[in-house]
């Protein structure tokens, strides 16, 4: 059966410190993915632009 979010959120209301250091090193890893992953989608686009660009 699926946890209740009360039980979900009580692992995270703990004051143990490592707790809250392996949640933030978390956050941390997630906010690099996303800014790799935004400039992947960038630098597609200056592809794609450059591409679809006519030739003189």
């Amino acid at each position: 059966m699926a946890k209740s979010v009360i039980e979900l959120v009580e692992e995270y209301l703990s004051e143990d410190p490592k707790t809250w250091a392996k949640l933030a090193s978390e956050v941390n890893w997630r906010r690099l993915e996303l800014l790799l992953l935004r400039e992947i989608l960038l630098e597609l686009k200056k592809l794609n632009q450059s591409n679809l660009a006519p030739s003189p």
